[in-house]
Parts: structure tokens; sequence; C-alpha cells
């Protein structure tokens, strides 16, 4: 009985550290992304792509249990993302990207957050629209 108590207790502490990491873990590695693009192979857009759903996923699950800060941490994240995809230039690597993002409507209602980031993403960010 002891042992079962101690074994839920640690599982929600690793599950409770896990949330709290999301916004990190998704900066680590948009960061990583971006720093590595340039030389990315289409393989290596594919596992980013891997892992970057899964994070996603990771998000969706556990969206309503993070802040609000959060929550626009990461959306901006996401928009830098497929920003950063765009610009790759993999017509395969931006459709799948394009069509996992738009399989999921609670993240397209808040994406708008994540605008800064796509812009920021493909070189744009600061930039104001030409008359």
């Amino acid at each position: 009985m002891l042992i079962a108590l101690i074994l839920t207790a640690i599982t929600a502490l690793i599950l409770g550290s896990c949330k709290e990491n999301l916004p990190k873990r998704f900066d680590s590695f948009v960061d990583q992304v971006e720093k590595k693009a340039a030389s990315f192979t289409e393989e290596d857009w594919n596992k980013a792509n891997a892992k970057f759903e899964k994070l996603v996923d990771e998000f969706e699950k556990n969206k309503d249990s993070l802040t609000a800060e959060q929550v626009k941490q990461i959306t901006s994240d996401i928009g830098k993302y497929v920003g950063i995809v765009a610009k790759s230039g993999f017509d395969s690597v931006i459709n799948a990207v394009n069509g996992f993002v738009n399989k999921i409507p609670s993240l397209l209602d808040s994406i708008g957050e994540g605008i800064g980031g796509f812009l920021k993403g493909i070189g744009l960010e600061g930039e104001q629209p030409k008359e």
C-alpha cells in the first residue's frame, strides 16, 4: 500500500513537472531548429516535425492547465516554427506541418497569438507594410 502511494506521488510530480516544463521545451526545440534549419535535409525536417507534433499533442492535452502566459508563449513558438518551416523551401515538409496544424481547431483559435512568432520565423518581425 505504501509503495503504491509513493509511486502515485512520484508519477504526479513527474507529470506536473512535464506541464511546467512544456513552454521551456517548446522554446528550446524551436531555438534549436532555428539555429540548424539552414543545414536541415528533408529527413532532418521530418524528424523535427515528428517532435513538433508530439509537443503540440502534449500542448493540446494540457492546455487547460497552463497559465495564459504559458499558452501565449507556446502559440508564439508554434507560429515561429511554422515560419521557419515555410522558409525551408521543402514543399513536402511545409505541407506536412500545414496539414497537422489545420487538423487542430482549438490550436487555430489561439494561433493568432502566434502570428508574431510566425513573422519572426520568416524574418519579417517588426517590418511595417509598404504603402
